[in-house]
């Protein structure tokens, strides 16, 4: 099999063979039919105008039985699929929804192109998270650890899920400890390493190609730098920062051939 990799800052997506095709849910509202409900076919005509008004959606098909809702058709997201189960549900009336909406599926390599860049791109994927993750048949896994203070594994799945000929998203994101000791470790870090010599290139960088893990005073260092010189010096100046109880030093040092 051949298997494609992704590397974007720490970004790392694969084709892989073990996440597995998700099958499509029946979605509920946990609504019934009874005295004063809307007929089937005015179920059918509120769907469709909650439907159409999102451009992207109006070309699904919207079949009623009692208050059981089948969307069929084709749309170019997972985002636009999960936003018409979405839009169905809010229907007052709707009692379960039926996908039988289809995604087109892309090529795996070209998907983790786009989730590699829909990633970095977000805005508050910063040197004190690492997301790493892999593709098949469609399919992204994302797994990793993230700062608290927003709930980036949802705003990430929502930029995932719209990059086209993705089927399904599988999350496994952990937040980090949001204690107080923590966050002065991470400031710490931070001023000790833009005033090193070795690292202060990467001052203004938002997405350098490491990654610093900072957990109940453990410090876990992840991705790339340019020597060996430069992986022991790191673990030294996070080593020596106050706070600090333990440094688990996974770098990998880039070998550099000289032209010859």
């Amino acid at each position: 099999m051949r298997t494609a990799i992704v590397v974007v800052a720490l970004i790392c997506v694969a084709v892989g063979s073990t996440a597995a095709l998700a099958a499509d849910r029946t979605h509920s509202a946990g609504s019934t039919t009874g005295a004063g409900s809307p007929s089937s076919e005015q179920l059918e005509q509120a769907v469709e105008r909650r439907l159409h008004q999102d451009r992207a959606l109006r070309g699904l098909e919207v079949s009623v039985a009692r208050n059981d809702v089948t969307l069929t058709g084709y749309v170019q997201s997972l985002w636009e699929k999960n936003e018409a189960q979405r839009r169905a549900l809010d229907v007052r009336g709707v009692g379960n929804v039926v996908s039988a909406i289809d995604v087109p599926v892309g090529e795996d390599q070209r998907i983790a192109d786009e989730v590699g860049k829909a990633i970095v791109r977000y805005p508050f994927y910063t040197i004190w998270d690492e997301i790493g993750g892999r593709v098949d048949s469609g399919i992204v896994t994302l797994s990793g650890r993230v700062t608290p203070g927003r709930d980036k594994a949802r705003e990430l799945f929502e930029r995932i899920a719209k990059v086209p000929g993705v089927q399904g998203v599988e999350m496994d994101i952990r937040v980090l400890s949001p204690s107080s000791g923590d966050a002065r470790i991470r400031r710490l870090i931070a001023r000790r390493l833009v005033t090193s010599s070795h690292f202060e290139r990467f001052r203004t960088m938002r997405n350098p190609p490491f990654h610093i893990i900072v957990n109940h005073s453990i410090v876990t260092l992840i991705g790339y730098v340019q020597s060996e010189i430069e992986r022991i010096e790191m673990q030294r100046v996070v080593a020596q920062t106050p706070g600090v109880l333990r440094v688990e030093n996974q770098l990998q040092a880039l070998t550099l051939e000289s032209e010859t």
